[in-house]
């Protein structure tokens, strides 16, 4: 999507989290506490390159990591910034897209933490921003990344994933999440579409607010294309070695996950 269809999600998330009890923090700490597992050394650099709304960077900077944040999105920098403030946390959040990262920050970290570089769905594009993760390692330093899993790496694992995902949806529209009060309605509806290596799924906000309605739609593109097979190869293409993937069990969702390393060579 483009930063400004982002900055549209991420103000509209903030409204749905603002009525909804989750915990979104504690959904994803799992990940970051493996990672510091991992990695358990003290002052690692580590830049959270899907900042978003935050929960990656304090989690990642509370389990001791010396973090900072990045995100084109300038709402998404503007809400990491608040979650930091109200987490008692201080630390950059900069401005940047992932293929620029190894100009505005060039060999400066350990490990880059990123769990939405395949939602990248163009190859070019995919293979730019690969470049800009490298040149932003430290030499030694390492991507992580999750969706692609070494436990299936044949081809069109990501197809099966898209086929099971398919079969989950039920109708092809949904309602996704609503809330109302004397004051405000909110419903959030997704109608999915299918592609060979794709969802989409449009996401019509309505907003009620007595007889003033406001409608805001946008469209996010679920990619199944980037999964072991493909994009490990694509990530040595680029220049990163040694890839790795490590399962790890997310308690708070009651499954397991791969966690991926490709390092940029010494």
């Amino acid at each position: 999507m483009r930063v400004e269809d982002w900055d549209r999600y991420w103000r509209l998330e903030d409204l749905r989290r603002s009525f909804d009890p989750l915990d979104f923090r504690r959904w994803k700490r799992d990940s970051q506490r493996a990672l510091r597992e991992l990695h358990p050394r003290d002052g690692v650099r580590l830049l959270d390159a899907t900042a978003g709304m935050g929960d990656h960077t304090v989690n990642l900077a509370e389990e001791g990591f010396v973090v900072e944040a990045c995100d084109a999105s300038p709402v998404a920098r503007e809400l990491t910034e608040r979650a930091l403030r109200e987490a008692g946390l201080e630390l950059p959040v900069i401005d940047a897209c992932w293929e620029a990262l190894g100009e505005v920050r060039p060999a400066a970290f350990d490990l880059i933490f990123n769990d939405a570089l395949h939602w990248t769905y163009e190859r070019d594009a995919l293979a730019a921003q690969l470049r800009g993760h490298l040149a932003a390692l430290r030499p030694g330093g390492a991507l992580v990344f999750f969706f692609a899993d070494a436990r299936e790496p044949d081809e069109g694992a990501g197809l099966r994933l898209l086929e099971w995902d398919w079969s989950q949806l039920g109708e092809p529209e949904r309602v996704e999440w609503s809330h109302a009060s004397s004051e405000l309605s909110i419903t959030l509806r997704v109608h999915a579409t299918r592609g060979h290596d794709f969802l989409d799924e449009r996401h019509r906000f309505e907003e009620r607010r007595g007889d003033d309605v406001r409608v805001t739609e946008l469209t996010m593109r679920r990619v199944y294309r980037w999964d072991w097979f493909a994009l490990s190869r694509l990530l040595a293409e680029v220049g990163f070695v040694d890839l790795r993937s490590e399962v790890f069990e997310n308690r708070a969702k009651g499954y397991t996950f791969a966690m991926n390393h490709a390092f940029r060579p010494r």
